[in-house]
């Protein structure tokens, strides 16, 4: 919460439900928080700039554009309702803010311009009045002459436009992130589709150091701390005006520092367990444990395997007036009306297990904890599955039986995971085939041996089902592939898998009592995928290889 927003909650001027829904506004809309508690009639704009000059010390200017202030010369800013230079001595630039206290702002502006800032407070209403009239006055040339910071302005700035043209283009092609890398001669930027990354077009390394520090800037991250990684969250307009949600993860590296951009997509963080890819079978199996009154649900697989979208999928079927949902994650990707959610911080002592013992205070009736990293968050998980509340989670396992052995290592006890784990869903993202696809005439003794039944192959011969393989296009960017589709192993924790458990069987001991109960393995449920047409054998049998060994 800002510094502007905790102070009014204080001073008891606006409710704190009332600032929180006009702090999130403000940051879809990129705009001020008192513009929208102004446009919210919650506060009258002369209140609340004199509340900011007599809590904060800002002096009040006032702007009227019937009588102008004498022209600023061009400090390189655009004209923003936001704020508006009045005055430029040397390099030191005066602003009125709608928001003097807005530090992110402030320190952006100061990188966009090469100057410091000296902010002031101005009423709301007048500043986008003024701010309007503007746009619309005739700049004098003269005064501006011989003034001239010698700054490029920042829409025009190469850096900006780059990281515009990097940013939409990754959008326009589905990208899941973006990754900066610096080399001694080369600034080479990579786009991850479809789980695949791909090299674009690479910029000047000069403007490597540059690229870092406008993001670092755009996310409030420390600009002079080049020696420690940073991870934070920001918020990108694209060329279309789609605005980006992006999460951003800095690591020092030989030749400069690199950075990786997580696209956020809210709608897949939106999306109903039926529209996530599971089985009908699979689906029944996964409604029927998150509706149970406690016990743990575990996801797992890789990281960019979809994990989150299923766990946010649960969420949402759950997610009803009267019950308690919290969550805890690193960070909170998307936030959602009506769940508690808290995003840890290990340099405050925000862990996991601390947060969840914080809430485990608080009456909660699901808890989702983003992941299981360690031995005390395992623990203290188990314990609230335990005692009567729902626990959504994720483990970085190969397959649903090797989750129940992870927990072990993890220094759980058998009868204690055995009492409390309902379901395991372990997944993959495979990608799905262009419509440039071919037909593919891999041998049966190969197919055999990858996993189809005899049935299976009997069908294919029948020509009731045909094998595909990648092809490429232009509109796949010649890869063969557009888009993924999960595939899932969803396996219940029964009463003769919790008996192999507590007689301290084996991960393929549980797999085949799975098989026995009609889990469908990974290698299974993606050979499915393959009959349908949907993916490709070759790609099956890479994403699955690691699961399939598990069970070997």
């Amino acid at each position: 919460m800002s510094t502007l927003a905790r102070a009014l909650i204080q001073s008891g001027l606006v409710p704190e439900a009332a600032v929180a829904r006009c702090q999130l506004r403000a940051q879809q809309r990129q705009s001020s928080l008192p513009a929208e508690l102004v446009a919210a009639t919650l506060i009258e704009p002369e209140v609340l700039a004199r509340f900011i000059e007599t809590t904060f010390g800002f002096p009040l200017v006032a702007l009227d554009p019937a009588h102008p202030l004498p022209i600023c010369p061009d400090p390189g800013l655009a004209p923003n309702p936001r704020y508006q230079p009045i005055q430029l001595d040397g390099k030191q630039l005066r602003l009125a803010m709608a928001d003097p206290t807005d530090d992110g702002l402030i320190s952006a502006l100061r990188f966009q311009t090469g100057l410091e800032i000296t902010p002031c407070v101005a009423n709301v209403s007048q500043l986008a009045t003024y701010v309007a009239s503007a746009k619309h006055r005739p700049t004098d040339a003269a005064a501006n002459k011989g003034h001239s910071t010698g700054d490029t302005s920042i829409d025009d700035a190469p850096v900006v436009r780059l990281l515009q043209k990097i940013l939409s283009m990754a959008v326009e092609r589905g990208a899941s992130d973006i990754h900066f890398e610096p080399y001694e001669n080369e600034y080479r930027i990579r786009y991850r589709i479809d789980g695949v990354l791909q090299t674009q077009e690479s910029p000047p390394v000069e403007f490597r150091d540059m690229v870092a520090s406008r993001l670092k800037v755009l996310s409030r991250l420390d600009i002079a701390e080049k020696r420690l990684p940073q991870d934070g969250q920001l918020s990108a307009e694209t060329d279309d005006g789609a605005l980006v949600d992006l999460r951003i993860s800095t690591m020092p590296t030989l030749y400069g520092e690199k950075i990786v951009l997580r696209i956020l997509d809210r709608q897949d963080a939106r999306l109903g367990l039926e529209q996530i890819g599971l089985s009908p079978r699979q689906l029944e199996q996964l409604r029927q444990a998150i509706h149970q009154p406690s016990g743990m649900v575990l996801v797992t697989g890789p990281t960019g395997s979809g994990k989150t979208v299923t766990l946010y999928a649960c969420l949402n079927k759950l997610n009803q007036p009267g019950v308690n949902i919290a969550t805890v994650e690193d960070p909170v990707e998307i936030p959602v009306v009506g769940i508690n959610q808290v995003n840890i911080d290990e340099r405050t002592g925000l862990s996991f297990a601390v947060a969840l013992r914080a809430f485990m205070r608080q009456d909660p009736d699901i808890l989702m904890v983003g992941e299981i990293r360690d031995a005390e968050t395992a623990e203290t998980s188990l314990k609230a599955a335990q005692t009567g509340h729902l626990v959504l989670s994720t483990l970085h396992t190969r397959s649903a039986p090797a989750t129940l052995a992870r927990l072990q290592q993890l220094g759980l006890p058998n009868y204690a995971v055995a009492g409390s784990v309902l379901l395991i869903v372990a997944q993959r993202l495979v990608r799905r085939l262009c419509e440039c696809r071919m037909v593919d005439s891999t041998p049966p003794e190969v197919l055999r041996t990858a996993g189809f039944t005899e049935a299976a192959l009997e069908d294919l011969a029948k020509g009731s089902w045909t094998l595909f393989k990648a092809a490429g296009c232009p509109k796949c960017h010649q890869t063969g592939y557009k888009g993924r589709v999960g595939i899932f192993e969803v396996m219940s924790v029964s009463t003769p898998i919790q008996k192999i458990m507590l007689n301290g069987g084996s991960t393929l001991d549980i797999a085949q009592q799975a098989a026995r109960e009609g889990t469908l393995s990974l290698r299974c449920a993606g050979l499915e995928q393959v009959m349908t047409g949907i993916t490709s054998l070759a790609e099956v049998l890479t994403e699955t290889e690691l699961a399939e060994s598990e069970h070997a």
